[in-house]
């Protein structure tokens, strides 16, 4: 099964009440030696905060558990994202701060590495 990991990106959407996708949550950069891939969330900007983000996540983390037999899941935030920050702090994610981590133009900004052993 790691050859197909590898190359593969797991990419699913998120959809609103009536069914209209306004969102994506993924998991990418794997690494079968490890048991590990990143996480990512993007919401369109009318439909956050509405816990739509927390049910993909929570999906995303028991398929990857029990589907991909992952050890652990990790996201990098950058460190003014509060409500994405919020979700995986809720969720039992553990925090490290990646010191200028994200450049914005000539400066660089912090980010935040958040990881949860499933």
């Amino acid at each position: 099964m790691s050859e197909v990991i590898i190359d593969r990106q797991e990419c699913f959407p998120i959809c609103n009440p009536e069914g209209r996708e306004v969102g994506v949550v993924e998991l990418f950069n794997y690494s079968p030696l490890n048991d590990r891939a990143e996480l990512g969330l993007e919401i369109e900007p009318e439909w956050r905060g509405k816990g739509l983000g927390t049910k993909a996540v929570i999906k995303m983390m028991k398929y990857a558990r029990e589907e991909l037999l992952l050890h652990t899941l990790y996201v990098t935030i950058e460190e003014d994202n509060v409500a994405s920050l919020k979700i995986f702090r809720k969720l039992g994610f553990e925090e490290t701060t990646l010191r200028n981590w994200y450049r914005e133009g000539e400066k660089y900004k912090n980010g935040k590495l958040l990881q949860y052993t499933l």
